[in-house]
């Protein structure tokens, strides 16, 4: 079955610039193997020598971390949306001479914000780059340090966003970091 997955611009050298390629797999392990199948070199960027997801790849499937279901097992409907996330930091030459800034923050969440995909959500609506940097999460409170980089508008944008979704944002440096 076929299913549309969303290509970050860091791996889009793979897709001939597409941003978002569809495969034929019922499972994310599937969906791995299409993808380098169709465009070699994908998948050594985003699995281990062992075949796992690497550590700072965040892969969603309809907006669900895959590490909160059956990881590589996580079964795909038709018409799924995959979303793979690296986290990393920096940005585009563009992004780095358009007054881009990086903010480290802590996320702080409540017991109904815990479950949310607020950094997917963050990267979907802002023109920013999460590097999440440590977290720790139990069923009724998490906290979480991200680093955003981005042009300085976007930033301030995807952290008021955050505010208003409930969750609590303290910077964990006072200054501005200039890339």
């Amino acid at each position: 079955m076929s299913v549309k997955v969303r290509i970050p611009e860091v791996l889009r050298k793979f897709t001939g610039g597409n941003d978002q390629v569809a495969v034929e797999a019922t499972t994310i392990a599937e969906m791995i193997e299409a993808l380098e199948k169709n465009h070699p070199g994908l998948k050594e960027r985003i699995c281990d020598d062992k075949g796992n997801v690497k550590r700072f790849i965040n892969v969603f499937v309809n907006e669900e971390d895959i590490r909160f279901q059956d990881n590589l097992q996580t079964k795909l409907e038709a018409g799924a949306d995959v979303s793979i996330l690296p986290a990393i930091a920096g940005g585009s030459e563009k992004k780095k001479t358009d007054s881009a800034v990086v903010r480290r923050v802590y996320l702080n969440f409540t017991k109904e914000g815990v479950t949310q995909p607020i950094i997917y959500h963050v990267i979907k609506k802002f023109d920013v780059i999460p590097n999440i940097r440590g977290a720790s999460i139990t069923e009724d409170v998490g906290i979480m340090s991200v680093e955003f980089s981005g042009p300085r508008e976007e930033v301030d944008k995807a952290i008021d966003w955050i505010r208003k979704q409930g969750v609590k944002v303290d910077p964990i440096e006072m200054n501005v970091v200039e890339p």
